[in-house]
């Protein structure tokens, strides 16, 4: 090409311009085939050891993969049994495509974590969270929680408004002590608001 234009200076990009188009070609390859490779192998799933896995997707204008759910039948199994308090929150940029990935949990009757449904997500957008929380509810068979547990983001906050109406929304007791360990600066304050956030009360 540089011979062709008779020189670098006439190509009309920089060898940057030229490394910073590779990589972005690359990232795409990648991420269609491991989406690819991430359908089949829910496919393969529910073909052969867990036929009531419940998956879904969405694709944007350009037939890319943006949104995904899934949840196997011991995740469904639980949510049944202990779908008193929904937690979910989201880890960003925590994987190779940056995007948000879900989890939704819960705790069983022995105080041990478990876990109901995983998304990926293309954006923390309320459209993406209303989207996932309209899928969950479609696995769980339309089944509210009581309670819904999140980190406080506004969006998660009006999807939670639109899509559980009949559930209870509480923020998380740990990005609240985190909260106020970061802002008010008091060892005081923070041992004592740790105290009353995390103590029983008896309620007549």
């Amino acid at each position: 090409m540089v011979q062709q234009a008779g020189g670098f200076e006439r190509l009309g990009f920089t060898r940057k311009d030229a490394y910073n188009k590779a990589a972005t070609m690359h990232r795409a390859e990648t991420v269609e085939t491991d989406s690819e490779g991430l359908l089949g192998y829910l496919a393969s799933k529910i073909d052969s050891t867990d036929p009531t896995l419940y998956a879904k997707y969405a694709i944007d204008e350009e037939d890319q993969l943006c949104h995904i759910f899934w949840s196997d039948s011991g995740c469904q199994r639980d949510y049944m049994c202990f779908s008193d308090v929904l937690a979910f929150d989201t880890t960003y940029q925590s994987n190779a495509f940056n995007k948000p990935l879900v989890m939704f949990v819960g705790v069983n009757n022995h105080f041990w974590t478990c876990v109901f449904g995983f998304a990926l997500l293309l954006n923390e957008k309320i459209e993406s969270y209303k989207w996932v929380l309209e899928t969950f509810l479609d696995c769980m068979h339309r089944r509210q929680p009581a309670v819904v547990v999140t980190d406080g983001d506004a969006a998660m906050k009006a999807a939670i408004i639109l899509c559980f109406p009949n559930s209870t929304h509480r923020l998380c007791g740990w990005h609240l002590s985190t909260n106020a360990t970061s802002n008010i600066k008091s060892p005081d304050f923070t041992k004592a608001f740790r105290k009353l956030l995390y103590s029983h009360y008896n309620v007549p």
